[in-house]
């Protein structure tokens, strides 16, 4: 008896805090904007190091990673514009833009601490 009734109020507890805090959309519009904004950061780092890279070099290969990094800042501009603007219905609805920011910011870290070792930066 003590047990079923212990489990009743951490179902309860669990249930409100999940009906509060994860399924309100205004957690994951908050979660994609900081992560799009450390993303944005993690760019401007990466486009200074091969700027001047490609300044001492001129390689065809650090212009075209150049533009892609712009692209990329391009891209993360945007979705902070959409979620500082848009709030999702749903956390379903911003699940998926979450997922590719966060996969986005951890290929952006491996990529930066690979080039600040590359170019001898810390």
């Amino acid at each position: 008896m003590y047990l079923n009734s212990s489990y009743s109020v951490f179902n309860t507890i669990f249930e409100i805090i999940f009906q509060t805090v994860l399924n309100s959309p205004r957690i994951f519009q908050f979660a994609a904007i900081v992560t799009s904004i450390a993303n944005i950061i993690c760019l401007t780092m990466i486009i200074h190091i091969y700027w001047e890279q490609y300044t001492e070099v001129k390689s065809k290969l650090t212009l075209s990673l150049l533009l892609l990094f712009l692209l990329f800042m391009v891209q993360n501009f945007l979705f902070t514009l959409y979620f500082l603007f848009y709030l999702p219905k749903g956390c379903i609805h911003a699940v998926g833009p979450l997922f590719f920011l966060g996969c986005e910011f951890i290929v952006l870290t491996l990529f930066l601490k690979g080039s600040q070792e590359e170019t001898g930066k810390s």
